[in-house]
Formats: structure tokens, sequence, C-alpha cells
């Protein structure tokens, strides 16, 4: 089977190769046959690399250690549940699947552009298929999972015991493939600049619809980043602003920030330049978290082992996104606007601000991310940028982001006059300032947590005032409540989207506040049958349980737990040592509420059972795991595609 899925990857080397050529000649010399014969032969790319996948797997599951890959990332005691997550343990396993999530991409595209924007699908197929050569050409030459080992050894070097949790199923496939479906609005960019088209607003609407699919899986994949950090690392955090979870948070604030400009090029005709810069921004910052995940030498909790292959993403980044501005500058039509920036009072000029802002959060992440790296080829010292930096430099842009959340939507186009701004803000305003009157009365007293309270009020006003507006206009109309609030969303799918996102990241923005300035912290030394208390919980030391498996030690404490007197459960946080990788993995043990989560996790147990354990009480982080389902069914809505004419009309009009 193994030497199956390298015949396979050799197979679909020479396809995406031919295809590059193929469609690009075809193109450019406008035979329709050979672009034809490009695209259908990238069609049976992904049949290919399925048979690889299932090669790799089967290799996997009857534990061929002959297979290099399957021995460096499995044992006889690893369980079988895992062997998708030890499929993509490590760099050639996860090259394998991203690679395959790309040609699934290049189909999607392509099926969808030959339907809805046949003129530049050729040149689109171009892009797609050199980015898919590229993919499959390093794992060929550099990071083969069917290399054999010269002796088969009887059992594997194990899986890394981090890895070991429900999360890894979800989340780093979902962020591999967040980071390369920032491809398809690329190719959709550069195909529509290649063939000439790009001083017309054909593409928008497809790349903002690709755009806001990309924007989707990267968000899924950072919240599932969160909260497998929140739950195995034990740390008792959900964030760090460590350097690969800033390679999928920089393209996610570039596609944030593209999402928002295009709907500014399809109502107004403006920025059009910006936002083929924007995507090729995003894809370039894409590049870069593949570089830092692949092994690059920026250490994180996430990465694979240092390696070359990292630096050839480096070479093939700096390639992609010369050659990009390049074609940009050379092939690209003058840009008319149809539309002027009439006034800094529009929702025009708010929506410049916020593309601002985001790529000024970007590009400090960028800055911190690498400035280890810059220290260390420079002045040969070795430095770390930790979430002081990141939380003063980023805290007040994130800040005044939100506060252009709150405004920028109910705004008018073109030209605002300040009455019309204060009509629409008096009653957010009075909802904000009355909730930062209450936290005041209530107890709180730290300025920042009582500003961004306020803050993220104003934002949920100014949505529910959008809403219950429409809502009453269409009920006078003769629709029932409910009826009309459907709808109203339905009507403009891509405004009320939005604001279901804008929600949704209110509640992120919720649960950040209160568990960043809240949070209590402190370390018990028990024995069992030992109590302390903490808050108002108390929480009694049961016993230790003890067991042996064939890769790892595990103990887990028992605790009866209390709050006001009240039992609320028993609570079991988990520590276990696997002596393979001289390493410890811990998994807490979390009371979660919408007030505030409970959290145990230990730090070791001495041979009579005596356990150091750390303890943190997090205000209102249950939120943040609430916005996650939010946000999807936002982004969702605005992807959905519009019913009829009158709808799309209906929008055009009040978008």
């Amino acid at each position: 089977m193994a030497e199956l899925g390298h015949v396979t990857l050799i197979l679909t080397l020479m396809v995406a190769a031919y295809a590059c050529v193929a469609s690009l000649l075809g193109s450019m010399r406008g035979m329709a046959s050979l672009v034809d014969s490009a695209v259908y032969g990238l069609y049976t790319t992904p049949l290919l690399l399925v048979v690889a996948t299932i090669s790799l797997i089967y290799a996997f599951v009857t534990r061929d250690f002959s297979v290099r890959y399957v021995a460096e990332n499995s044992d006889l005691a690893m369980p079988k549940m895992y062997t998708w997550v030890a499929f993509y343990a490590g760099n050639a396993g996860s090259m394998l699947y991203i690679t395959f999530i790309l040609a699934l991409l290049v189909v999607g595209v392509l099926y969808y552009l030959r339907k809805n924007l046949r003129e530049i699908s050729g040149y689109t197929a171009t892009i797609l298929s050199l980015m898919l050569g590229f993919f499959v050409f390093v794992l060929v030459f550099y990071a083969n999972p069917f290399d054999k080992l010269p002796v088969t050894p009887p059992d594997g070097q194990g899986i890394n015991p981090l890895l070991v949790h429900l999360g890894m199923f979800f989340h780093p496939p979902m962020q591999m493939a967040g980071l390369i479906s920032v491809v398809a609005p690329f190719s959709i960019v550069m195909g529509t600049v290649m063939a000439g088209k790009s001083g017309s607003d054909i593409w928008v609407e497809h790349g903002r619809t690709w755009g806001l699919v990309s924007w989707l899986v990267l968000t899924i994949g950072l919240m599932l980043g969160s909260w497998w950090a929140y739950t195995i690392l034990g740390w008792g955090g959900y964030w760090a602003w460590d350097p690969v979870e800033n390679s999928a948070l920089m393209p996610w604030l570039v596609m944030t920030a593209f999402v928002h400009t295009v709907v500014i090029q399809r109502q107004r005709g403006m920025f059009r330049t910006w936002n083929l810069v924007l995507a090729i921004m995003a894809f370039s910052l894409a590049q870069v978290g593949m570089f830092l995940n692949r092994g690059g030498p920026v250490p994180s909790v996430h990465s694979f082992a240092e390696s070359a292959m990292g630096w050839t993403f480096l070479v093939f980044m700096a390639i992609t996104l010369f050659g990009s501005v390049v074609i940009l500058v050379l092939k690209s039509s003058k840009q008319d606007n149809a539309g002027k920036l009439e006034s800094l009072l529009s929702r025009e000029a708010a929506f410049l601000f916020n593309n601002l802002l985001l790529l000024a959060i970007a590009f400090i992440t960028l800055w911190g991310t690498i400035f280890p790296l810059i220290a260390d080829l420079l002045n040969n010292e070795t430095v770390s940028v930790g979430p002081p930096f990141y939380n003063r430099m980023n805290g007040p842009l994130i800040l005044c982001l939100l506060v252009l959340m709150a405004i920028a939507p109910m705004l008018p186009w073109r030209q605002a006059r300040f009455g019309q701004i204060w009509s629409m803000l008096r009653a957010p305003v009075a909802l904000a300032l009355a909730v930062s009157c209450v936290l005041v009365i209530a107890g709180v007293r730290l300025p920042l947590a009582v500003v961004s309270f306020g803050i993220i009020s104003l934002v949920i006003g100014s949505v529910l005032q959008e809403w219950v507006r429409g809502v009453i206009v269409r009920h006078q109309r003769g629709e029932s409540f409910g009826k009309a609030f459907v709808r109203l969303v339905l009507s403009n799918r891509s405004r009320y989207g939005g604001y279901i996102v804008h929600i949704g990241i209110m509640l992120l923005a919720i649960g950040a506040t209160g568990s960043s300035f809240y949070a209590t912290q402190e370390d018990f030394s028990l024995a069992p049958g030992e109590s302390v208390s903490m808050g108002n919980y108390t929480m009694r030391y049961v016993s230790l349980d003890s067991e042996e498996y064939g890769n790892r030690l595990e103990e887990e404490a028992l605790f009866d737990v209390t709050r006001g007197g009240h039992h609320i459960g028993d609570m079991k946080p988990v520590r276990a040592f696997y002596p393979g990788h001289n390493v410890g993995a811990t998994k807490a043990a979390i009371w979660s509420t919408p007030l505030e989560d409970f959290y145990i996790v230990p730090s070791r147990f001495d041979e009579d059972g005596r356990g150091v354990f750390r303890v943190h009480i997090f205000p209102l982080v249950w939120w943040m795991w609430a916005s996650g389902p939010v946000l999807v069914l936002g982004t969702l809505v605005a992807i959905s595609p519009r019913r009829s004419a009158h709808d799309r009309s209906e929008e055009s009009q009040t978008v």
C-alpha cells in the first residue's frame, strides 16, 4: 500500500504540472479545449490523493512500522481511534492532508467558476495547479510519508502525548484547512488580473463568497485551538499569542478586512486595487503560517520539529508574493473607481478605518512573531515576545475596532451629518452608559473593564436597534413578529448575517474581558482527605487513582466540590506521564456556567498521594465557547445564496 501511495503522489504531480502549462497556454491563446483538458485533469487529483490518504491510514491501522512516518508517529499502545490524529501528527502526514484539502478546493473553485465566471477560470486553474504542484512536489521530494526504513523496528516511537485529546480530531485539520483555503479568493483575484478583468467588478461577488468560506474555516480552527489549549495544556488559558496561534490569526484578520471592503466595491465600485492587494496579503500571511507550522525556527508548543521544509515554504512565499505584485502591476487595468470617498463621515470611510485597524493588528502580531527570528539572525541572541507586548500594542486597537463595529453599519453611504449619527447612536450609547453605571455600582472598578463592557454594550445595542426597527416596519405591514424577523434577515442576508457575526464577536469579547481582568489563581498542596477554600468554592481532595498503560502512567484525582455550601459535583483532574517521550500531559477538570468556570489542573503527585494543584476561577469564559456557533450561523447566513431578483434588489437598497 505504501508503494501505491507513493505512485499516486507522482501521478498527481504530473497532472498538476500538465494542468499548469496547458491552462496558461490555452488561456493566452484562446484554446478552450486545452483549458478544458487542464481542468478535467485537475478534477482527478482528489481521487489520486484519496488513494494516497487511504494508503497511509492503512499503514497506521496495520502498524506497518517499516514506513518511517508510521514508526515516528505511532506505537503498538496507541488506540486505533487516534489513527486519524497520528495521520497529521507530523510534517509529512499533515502535508498530505493539506494537499488533499487543496485538491478539493481546486475542484470546488473551478467547478464554481466554470458555472458562474468562466472567462477567468483558465487563469485561475493556472494559479491553483501551480499551488497544488508545489505541495505535491514537497511531498515527493522533501516529506514523503511513504519513505521506508532500512530496518523495521518492533514498535514505533508513539504519538505526541499532547495530541491525545478529543480536540485534536478537529482543531489541527480545521486550522490547516483554514490556512490553505485562503488560496481560493487569492486564485480568483489573480485569475481576474491575469485575464485583464481587474478594472471591472465581475469577480467581487464570487471572491466574497470564497473569502467568507475561508474566513469561516479559519474562525472554527482558531476557536477549536483555544478550546484545546484551555482544556489540555494545563496552563489555565485559551490564548497566549503563541506563534502558531498567530499564524492563523494574521490571515484571519486580513480576510476580515477583505470581506468588508469587497462589499464597498460591490455597492460603490471603490477600493478595487485595495481589495486585490488584500487578497495577496492574506495568502502571503497564510504561507507565513504554514512556514511556522512546518518547522520554522520560531519556537511553539504547536509546531513540528524544525526542518528544511519550513524554509522551502518561506522561499515559495517570497516567489509568489513577488510574482503576484509583478502581475498586478503589469496586467491590472487602470482602476477607475466608480465612486470616490466623499466624506470621512460615511460608511465607506468607516470600513476603510476598519481595514486599517485590522491590518495594524495583523502586522503588529507579525512583528512580534518574527522578531525572535530576526534577533537571532542579526545579533545571535535568544529573545521571546510574550503576551504583555501583544496586549499592550493590540489592546487599544481592538477597542477602537469594536467601537467601529457599532458605528460603521449604521452610517449612510457617501456622507452623514453629525445629527444623523447622534440620532442613530442615541439609544445604543444610552445602553452602554447604563451598563457601565450598573457595573460600577456592582463593584467593577477597573476602568478598562468598564470601558470594554461599555463598548460591547454599544455594539450589541446598535445591532439590536437595527433588528428592532426592521421588524417593526415589517410588522406594521401585517407580518407577525417572528415572520418579520426571519424575512428581514433573508431579505438582506449579507447585512444581517454580518450582524449575527458581530453578536458572536461580542460574546467572545465578553468572555475575553471577564476572564482577562477578573481571573484568579492559587496553588495548593493537598493530601487525600484535606480541604481548601477559594472564593465561594470548597474543594475536598478525596482520593488518587493510578493506572499504568502500555505507554503511560495515568493519575486521576477525585475532588468533592461545593459552591456556597451546595454540592456541585465531583471533579477529576488527570495527569499522565509518558516515559518514552519524557513528557507529562494534563487534563483539567472544569465546572462551567455562564457566570464563571472553576478549573482544577494537577501539577504533580507524590508517592504518598499528596498533590500540587493549580486552581483558577475564570469569570464569563463560557461566553467565548458560546460565540462559536453564533459565528458559524452568521457566516452561513451571509454566504447563503439570495433566492430571487427581488431579494437582490431589496439587498442593494438596504445594505
